[in-house]
């Protein structure tokens, strides 16, 4: 009986080796595939290094789980590979992660990559893939981060995308060619914290439903010239968003208030758009270091407390719109302030002196604007200041201004387009 019971053992152990060691052998062979289908390798990444000789789990971009030796992660980025991708890629079934990005693939995604029931993140970005968005994305349950950045990607976002990716955290596909509207079930992506979708086509309204995705943290939407309409109220609802960035949308309409009530925003730009009305109010913005409004239709007077709860903001660009009235006193207090762009708009009445205060401002553009006065004695104390501008009509006056201050008095230093609509005087190294 004993003898039964050994003879039984082993057997199972043999069977068992031989299954872990056949599965290797799928394992190596979808490996294989994919470099017979890579047509040039410039740094002989696998020409050398994925040699039949040598175990798979040694080759470069390949690691192996402990438990069962199955490949886990293929990870090859960034060695200007071409070819296509082998479909026996998803023969992987173990994969886990998949970065191929920053290479030279072209033709479509392989269907049989649906097969990777166990992938967790897939990045294919930077590539020449073509196609549309493959709809078998659904079919990776556990998919989580999906990047498809950069490629010739067509068509429409598939409208069910986020029906069966409960999981995904990450969605980029900007810079490609994908048309059509934003699936309004996006909402349902619960989990999502990254949405990148600039540098496309797409049209109609940005969906209200955008503002459902409660844990997002980047929304980029931006150079999409087709949107209509204007930015969504809902958007305010996102309280953990950190970064938006809608730039050359065709966005039209005021600026929803809630927008400056997301205290985590730490990045905020709507530039090169058609936005109206007034900037709205400043809200406790505390984490807000960078704020982009330039090249709109803004009007009104700049809010009169634009500095009071925004203690981080570094960069403030409010160009090109048709902003009127005194510059605010307290945007002087802002003391993170390295570079304000009041340039191109409508303000008028004297720069205040309380400039001073902006110890670190790097670059500040004033020119094309009504201001009057003498130029604030306090400039020439900025130890950081290198780049200023000023208009023609107040150039001879304060250009000679800044002589006294002694703006220019470095060999390093100069002023450049005397004879133009501006005068630059860069100061640093004074």
């Amino acid at each position: 009986m004993e003898s039964f019971t050994f003879s039984f053992v082993l057997s199972i152990l043999l069977l068992n080796s031989f299954a872990l060691s056949l599965n290797s052998v799928t394992d190596k062979n979808a490996l294989i595939s994919l470099k017979n289908s890579i047509t040039s390798d410039p740094y002989a990444i696998l020409s050398t290094n994925w040699s039949q000789n040598t175990p798979v789990c040694n080759w470069i971009g390949v690691s192996c789980g402990l438990r069962h030796g199955r490949v886990i992660a293929l990870n090859l980025p960034g060695y200007d590979l071409a070819g296509t991708v082998s479909p026996h890629l998803g023969n992987l079934k173990f994969l886990r992660y998949l970065d191929i990005s920053s290479n030279r693939f072209t033709g479509i995604l392989p269907f049989e990559l649906s097969k990777l029931r166990h992938l967790k993140k897939m990045n294919v970005g930077a590539n020449s893939f073509t196609g549309e968005i493959p709809t078998w994305l659904g079919s990776l349950p556990q998919l989580e981060k999906l990047y498809l950045y950069n490629n010739t990607f067509l068509g429409w976002l598939p409208s069910d995308m986020c029906n069966s990716m409960p999981n995904i955290k990450i969605l980029t596909a900007h810079e490609n060619r994908l048309e059509g509207q934003i699936p309004r079930n996006i909402w349902k992506c619960t989990h999502l914290e990254t949405l990148s979708l600039s540098y496309n086509n797409f049209s109609g309204n940005i969906p209200r439903e955008i503002g459902r995705l409660r844990v997002l943290t980047k929304l980029y939407l931006g150079y999409n010239n087709g949107f209509r309409g204007g930015v969504p109220p809902e958007i305010g609802n996102l309280s953990r968003l950190e970064i938006l960035n809608i730039d050359s949308a065709s966005l039209t309409g005021h600026i929803p208030s809630p927008i400056f009530n997301i205290s985590s925003l730490t990045y905020l730009s709507f530039s090169y758009n058609s936005l109206s009305g007034n900037i709205p109010t400043f809200h406790r913005l505390p984490k807000l270091e960078v704020l982009y409004l330039d090249t709109n239709k803004l009007t009104g007077w700049l809010p009169s407390n634009i500095c009071n709860n925004n203690t981080s903001i570094k960069e403030l660009y409010l160009s090109e719109n048709k902003l009127e009235g005194n510059i605010p006193p307290n945007i002087w207090s802002c003391k993170h302030l390295e570079l304000l762009d009041l340039s191109q708009n409508n303000l008028s009445g004297h720069i205040p002196r309380a400039i001073g205060n902006t110890s670190l401002l790097r670059e500040l553009y004033l020119a094309y604007n009504h201001f009057n006065g003498e130029l604030p004695q306090e400039i020439g104390t900025l130890p950081m200041l290198e780049i200023f501008t000023v208009t023609q009509h107040q150039s001879l006056e304060w250009k000679a201004k800044c002589q006294q201050m002694g703006m220019d008095r470095k060999a390093s230093s100069r002023i450049l387009d005397l004879s133009a609509t501006l005068i630059i005087l860069t100061v640093k190294g004074r």
